[in-house]
């Protein structure tokens, strides 16, 4: 009786354990972010195709999660020193070596993707990526200040000598040169773009659409694991499986289907 005991109380303890995870209080739309109510943020929620995500993964494994969102810096650090803070085990992010090494990495979750933005006034998408292929140094190419440029001479094989313009101080700005014809491309995130017209902090010109380019990375987002983490071997397993199961289902194309407004 008393071993059968132990056995209960040792299952509800288990029920009741909280899996904490954080992620960047700067919110990542379209993947994590605040909900807005009639265009106000509503701190007590968060919302996003990562969250479903976690709901889907989570309720199939019968664990509870709390998701907060925190400065990156100190998600980061907090789940890299689990064995001494002892709350949050988990937060996404992209492969490094320096992480790799102290914490565990499961397959990715989502992906992002590079691709060049252009006025549909001046160009349509075939015309734009003959440019870019056949045409580069011809076109005025516009970022933001600050941000690294280097693959366009890489990538494009742009002239050493060509500049490119970076005096504006975010992307949306550099949309609205694209569309007041003051520029004629910029590669950006497609999801990080669109995120951020959902939130209300980008509105894309109606003259503005993008093309993929197939030259042009892809960023793969993980999950890492503190290896401090009780049975975080176990659990990196588990998520594996769950993300795997969510590919084949279709169940994650659904998710990003939903939060990514095309």
């Amino acid at each position: 009786m008393k071993i059968l005991l132990a056995i209960i109380l040792g299952f509800s303890l288990y029920a009741k354990d909280i899996l904490y995870i954080c992620d960047d209080g700067a919110e990542w739309p379209p993947f994590v972010f605040y909900k807005r109510v009639n265009g106000k943020v509503d701190k007590s929620k968060v919302v996003g195709a990562l969250v479903d995500m976690y709901n889907v993964m989570f309720k199939d494994l019968n664990i509870t999660y709390k998701l907060d969102l925190l400065p990156w810096k100190r998600c980061t650090y907090l789940v890299s020193v689990y064995d001494r803070a002892k709350k949050y085990a988990i937060f996404p992010g992209l492969y490094s070596k320096e992480r790799a090494k102290i914490l565990y990495i499961t397959k990715p979750i989502y992906t992002t993707h590079q691709v060049i933005w252009f006025s549909k006034k001046r160009f349509t998408k075939d015309e734009i990526l003959n440019k870019v292929k056949n045409d580069i140094n011809s076109l005025r190419i516009c970022d933001v200040n600050g941000y690294n440029t280097s693959f366009y001479y890489t990538v494009f094989n742009l002239d050493k000598n060509k500049t490119i313009n970076q005096e504006a101080t975010s992307q949306c700005a550099v949309l609205k040169k694209i569309s007041a014809n003051r520029c004629d491309i910029m590669v950006a995130s497609k999801e990080a773009i669109l995120g951020y017209q959902m939130i209300g902090k980008c509105k894309i010109p109606e003259d503005i659409s993008y093309v993929p380019y197939d030259k042009l990375k892809t960023s793969k987002f993980r999950l890492f694991i503190s290896k401090k983490y009780p049975k975080a071997k176990e659990l990196l397993q588990k998520i594996n499986k769950e993300i795997e199961k969510m590919d084949k289902s279709g169940i994650r194309e659904k998710i990003l289907k939903k939060w990514i407004k095309e």
